[in-house]
């Protein structure tokens, strides 16, 4: 793990060659790299972990979750992959999971000295393009938004995936979207955007001019909206 540490810098920009770095890592260590893929096609039930973190500790809770997956999660039955990704301003990280259904589903355990995660079972709902696979991996392309909504109340869910839903029709063709792939919480409470862009400079085009501007008030009324303007890439697949 120390290669991954190495490559995370205090102010959360990544040295170069990173990725190539990680990658060359697992091979030596005998790790087999897996590319999951988050596609609406494939039926799975997803996990969203995200645990805040100071950016000066970001490095060490990224290698306490990787353990927890080694150690707890990848060897159970129903388990199909894991992600785990890190904010460049260094205030997060992400384990994105998929469990073959929610009989197998375990659950992501809170770490000891780190704050709570928020931790919920998910399903894609909705995509653009449409039928469109996101494949995950130490050296994919681009870099990955986080829209977070949380419902104000769980009764309110299912009209914002309908408002969701039209806003994604209005941001697809963006200049350098390459996809995005929408998740609801099972329970009523959350949606989750994975957004896949080609550079942070297209996403924050896209930001500062937002095709959904009409449906946002509304969409606001019934969601807090967890704002990111970072976006975040991949450290660990399996």
């Amino acid at each position: 793990m120390n290669g991954i540490k190495s490559c995370i810098k205090a102010n959360g920009k990544q040295l170069a060659g990173c990725n190539r770095l990680k990658a060359d890592q697992a091979e030596f260590e005998g790790e087999s790299v897996v590319s999951p893929i988050v596609t609406q096609a494939n039926g799975l039930l997803a996990e969203f972990a995200i645990f805040p973190v100071e950016p000066e500790r970001q490095a060490n809770l990224v290698e306490l979750v990787i353990q927890q997956i080694k150690s707890l999660l990848q060897n159970q039955s129903g388990f199909v992959s894991a992600t785990v990704l890190r904010s460049r301003d260094g205030l997060r990280v992400t384990s994105y999971l998929q469990w073959s259904n929610a009989d197998t589903y375990i659950a992501t355990q809170p770490l000891p000295a780190f704050a709570a995660p928020d931790v919920r079972p998910y399903e894609i709902f909705a995509a653009e393009p449409s039928g469109s696979q996101l494949q995950l991996s130490l050296e994919m392309e681009g870099l990955i938004n986080f829209g977070i909504f949380k419902m104000k109340q769980p009764a309110n869910q299912p009209r914002f995936l309908e408002l969701f839903g039209q806003a994604l029709q209005m941001v697809a063709g963006q200049p350098g979207l390459i996809s995005t792939h929408a998740h609801r919480s099972l329970y009523g409470w959350r949606c989750i955007n994975f957004g896949h862009w080609r550079s942070l400079e297209d996403y924050a085009a896209m930001d500062a001019n937002r095709p959904f501007s009409p449906l946002f008030s509304e969409m606001l009324d019934l969601a807090d909206n967890e704002y990111q303007k970072t976006l975040h890439e991949v450290l660990f697949t399996t």
